[in-house]
């Protein structure tokens, strides 16, 4: 009886390659998920397998499988091996194929060939089970046509989990809503001049309370100061948030006040006149320099260590001055 295909299968669970001895090596393959378009179908990945006739020499896997599986030597093993192999080229050339379950078919053509057909599902992979294909139908044109003439229609934010409508944008039109509004509620009478200015007085004092707060009323020149102030509020802002932490170079800490400002009087003298003295919490520490960034700050460091012995025991610090 042929048990070469249980072995095989148990094998390329944790191996690519199995090769029967004087018959041929079968070999697993790795299929990326793949999408088929005729079908609309998406298929998982999956391992299958090859058959190569060329490798026919004894790597001792399936003989070692053997000596475990039926508690026989290893020379018992090689003899029952080549037996089963033998059975199997009796049956080739009688039956014309035979098939190893899970596995695929082997046949033998005309010109006493060997051919294998893998089975369609693949081997079994224990990585991979579980996944199955799906389909996914594709967007219908009529829809993508809707999709863009409401963005041309309203301007939309656009994210990963769904489509908001600004609030500047339903704020204005309700703004434009309500003066309409007015407008209809309070129409201005010809025939009586102070009814006339009394309501053109109310009617812009109700727009003043309704309008967006972001919209500037008022002659040109005033909208045009307002719009220069507000440019420099928000080009201060940017300069705020660029403002970050900086890094500094500490050269004493946890020193008494007067010592702190001597210290930096010295190197002031000497020179360097970055020096400062820098109140870190109850710690008084005298610090030199501000940095952008941390390498830059170890970059000054390292030669004043060198030329200085002031800066021998420094150390670079990151601050949020």
């Amino acid at each position: 009886m042929i048990q070469l295909g249980k072995h095989i299968e148990i094998l390329l669970l944790e191996n690519d390659c199995v090769i029967v001895p004087d018959f041929g090596g079968f070999m697993a393959h790795h299929l990326s998920a793949r999408y088929e378009e005729s079908e609309g179908i998406f298929l998982p990945p999956l391992r299958t397998l090859g058959f190569n006739p060329q490798l026919r020499l004894n790597d001792s896997l399936l003989a070692q499988s053997y000596v475990e599986t039926y508690d026989i030597s290893y020379p018992e093993a090689l003899r029952r091996i080549a037996a089963e192999v033998e059975e199997l080229k009796q049956w080739l050339v009688e039956k014309g194929q035979y098939e190893f379950n899970d596995l695929g078919t082997i046949s033998l053509t005309a010109d006493g060939r060997y051919e294998f057909t893998p089975c369609e599902a693949g081997i079994l992979t224990p990585s991979l089970y579980g996944l199955s294909s799906f389909e996914m139908n594709k967007l219908g044109e009529s829809t993508l046509a809707d999709d863009e003439s409401v963005a041309q229609t309203i301007p939309l934010n656009r994210r990963k989990d769904g489509i908001f409508i600004k609030y500047s944008t339903i704020r204005n039109v309700a703004a434009a809503c309500i003066a309409a509004l007015v407008i209809a509620l309070f129409p201005t009478q010809s025939g009586d001049s102070q009814f006339s200015v009394a309501n053109s007085q109310f009617d812009a004092e109700l727009l003043k309370r309704i309008m967006p707060k972001d919209i500037t009323t008022g002659t040109p020149e005033q909208i045009a100061t307002a719009a220069e102030e507000k440019s420099a509020e928000k080009q201060a802002e940017k300069e705020a948030v660029k403002t970050g932490p900086s890094y500094t170079i500490v050269l004493a800490c946890q020193v008494g006040k007067k010592n702190a400002a001597d210290f930096v009087e010295r190197l002031h003298q000497k020179g360097f006149n970055e020096a400062r003295v820098l109140e870190y919490g109850k710690d008084i520490r005298v610090v030199y320099g501000n940095f952008s960034t941390e390498t830059e700050a170890y970059n000054a460091l390292r030669p004043l260590r060198q030329t200085n012995s002031d800066f021998a025991e420094g150390w670079v610090m990151k601050t949020a001055e």
